[in-house]
């Protein structure tokens, strides 16, 4: 240690070195912390110091619900990892085995392959048992990835052991049990616990591997965190983010504390540090409200507030599960596994296809539905779902540009999205459909295009494009751009919209061309299991009062006619999330293009990866 120092006092251009490559490496986790603190709602520039979003965690119960399903799940997986991978690394240790290598290579599988291969093994494992997705899966999942981790630590406090220590105890009359209890455990403890932290760590941070598995109930905080991202970062994400870094570093600290072999008394206050930032919220926040009676909604994250789900909740004398996913895709692979117990769903209109085509959804009886007279004619019997006999809208949206006027001027055009001008401010959606979607308007052709040629064409255009884009991002691009990280950007209207309302300098336009609409709507699996309050939830959200406070809260656009009179001038008479009806003509729903889909996939991907 001393000669290392030394070489960097003698070195100052590797002491420079290496304090830029953690710079590189810290940076963005130290932004993060510091804008958790932030007093304004959005991250694109400091407004002052507050305490604020770590307070509103405590009466945010998705989050706590989320925190709480992690603990369970981390200290189920950890218990059982440190059981198996004790016993394992021990006979591994005292016993040799025929083909050792190969077993020993076994052990390090789960380290080694990828985490998006391991989910996909073990969802179709679990389709094939007939195993409900839900927290019993989740833990399993968890136990499988970490328990060669925990076998991995013990070993490496095996190979230091003294066995004669144990030799000694045989010869004393101990048997194995009690030389193991009063010997070997006490002498590998501190590599027990390390694998134990470890595990805990590994499985409290976790989210590849979960998003697959998780079923009814069973959102972890990762996937909450996540989910929220995809629509704006917000200081109240960067808190909880904040909170499960620190306690997830307390824990590895100790960890490798033991692992050098220090005092189990040095680690006891990191470890006690860690179990309370993550024990506060779960004891301070309280439960959710239950009942004998239980709905499982499967939504978009900030789809539908905390206050609706409660209102739901006592009219109705009902839990309501609200687990998140947050794209299309994912919704529809977990779906069509069927072993999920969801009672609603919340697609947009191409996945309603979908689904229809492959007998996944619960025909609506609309006489348990007297609400749905409130929705606007314009959007009612899509081709997507003839005669609304699935779906009920939910939400509408479009998809364009928008951009700050004080930089650029006026944009009327997707080809401002290729002007050479605004070279390395420009912001594309990292989303095959709406980027391909975008090229083939410009060019007066539909979003649902399937012909080759023109796809090649649409992908030329792209990689000549891609010079002039700053980044892909179907995220929190509207930061983004309040940042004026980029000047223009391809996006939805719901985000945009929001950030609009805190700098008026940035506007929103549907291009001139045409542009993307989406009707996200409510469906009832057909393997719902308790489909009648699946009904009463659908009309609850279609009385106007309830349609309003779901609107003000994502402010995207409602299709509710009734609620409208009820929504703040500053919503009803916004442009961006209303448009006016020569505006809505120039819209054109995206549809499901079956196998076509694949080369959609394809070409974006070869878009982005080009040079």
């Amino acid at each position: 240690m001393a000669d290392s120092r030394a070489t960097l006092r003698s070195s100052p251009g590797l002491a420079l070195f290496s304090a830029l490559v953690y710079l590189f490496l810290y940076a963005p986790i130290l932004v993060l912390v510091v804008f958790s603190f932030n007093a304004g709602r959005l991250t694109a520039e400091w407004q002052g110091f507050t305490f604020a979003w770590y307070a509103k965690l405590l009466h945010n119960p998705q989050i706590l619900s989320a925190l709480r399903n992690s603990l369970v799940v981390a200290t189920a997986s950890t218990v059982a990892c440190t059981i198996l991978g004790t016993a394992a690394a021990l006979a591994f240790h005292k016993h040799r085995f025929r083909k050792q290598a190969a077993m020993d290579a076994l052990i390090t599988v789960p380290i080694v392959v990828p985490e998006i291969v391991l989910a996909s093994s073990l969802v179709l494992l679990f389709a094939a048992i007939g195993l409900r997705l839900g927290f019993f899966t989740v833990i399993l999942a968890h136990i499988a990835f970490s328990v060669s981790y925990a076998v991995v630590v013990v070993r490496s406090r095996l190979a230091g052991f003294d066995r004669s220590l144990e030799e000694a105890a045989a010869d004393l009359g101990a048997g194995p049990w009690a030389t193991f209890w009063k010997v070997t455990l006490p002498g590998i403890a501190p590599g027990v616990l390390a694998g134990a932290l470890l595990v805990f760590a590994l499985s409290i941070d976790d989210y590849v591997i979960t998003s697959f598995v998780a079923g009814v109930g069973a959102t972890t905080l990762p996937i909450q965190i996540y989910s929220m991202v995809r629509t704006g970062i917000s200081p109240e994400i960067n808190a909880v983010s904040t909170i499960l870094l620190a306690a997830t570093s307390l824990l590895l600290f100790a960890a490798y504390r033991l692992e050098q072999g220090r005092s189990a008394r040095t680690a006891v206050i990191p470890i006690v540090l860690s179990l309370g930032l993550l024990g506060a919220p779960f004891f301070l926040g309280g439960r959710a409200a239950s009942g004998d009676k239980v709905l499982n909604v499967y939504i978009w994250s900030n789809y539908i507030s905390p206050e609706t789900v409660k209102k739901f909740e006592q009219r109705y004398g009902v839990h309501v599960n609200v687990d998140l996913y947050d794209t299309n895709e994912a919704m529809l692979a977990k779906v069509a596994t069927g072993n999920v117990a969801y009672d609603i769903l919340c697609p947009s209109n191409y996945p309603v296809e979908s689904l229809r085509h492959q007998n996944l959804l619960l025909p609506l009886d609309h006489t348990a539905l007297p609400h749905l007279t409130n929705i606007d004619p314009r959007f009612l019997d899509q081709a997507y779902d003839p005669g609304n006999r699935y779906s009920v809208p939910y939400f509408w949206g479009t998809g364009g540009i928008a951009y700050d006027k004080t930089k650029v001027g006026t944009v009327d055009s997707w080809a401002a999205l290729w002007d050479a001008r605004w070279k390395g401010r420009i912001l594309m959606l990292d989303d095959p459909r709406e980027a391909i979607g975008a090229t083939f308007k410009w060019k007066g052709l539909s979003y649902n295009t399937v012909d080759e040629a023109k796809l090649f064409e649409a992908r030329r255009l792209l990689m000549e494009q891609k010079k002039l884009v700053k980044t892909y991002n179907a995220s929190n691009f509207e930061d983004v751009l309040l940042s004026r990280d980029v000047w223009l950007a391809q996006g939805w209207n719901g985000q945009f919209a929001k950030v609009m309302a805190d700098d008026h300098e940035l506007t929103y336009v549907i291009p001139k061309e045409g542009a993307s609409m989406f009707v996200d709507s409510l469906v009832i699996p057909a393997s719902a299991p308790h489909p009648e309050l699946a009904h009463a939830f659908i009309d609850f959200t279609l009385e106007p009062e309830i349609a309003a406070e779901i609107c003000r809260t994502m402010q995207y656009s409602t299709p509710n006619r009734a609620a409208l009179p009820l929504l703040p001038a500053a919503i009803r008479d916004n442009p961006a999330i209303f448009p006016p009806d020569d505006v809505v003509g120039r819209l054109e729903l995206i549809h499901d293009i079956g196998e076509s889909t694949v080369l959609y996939d394809r070409l974006w991907t070869e878009v982005k990866t080009s040079e």
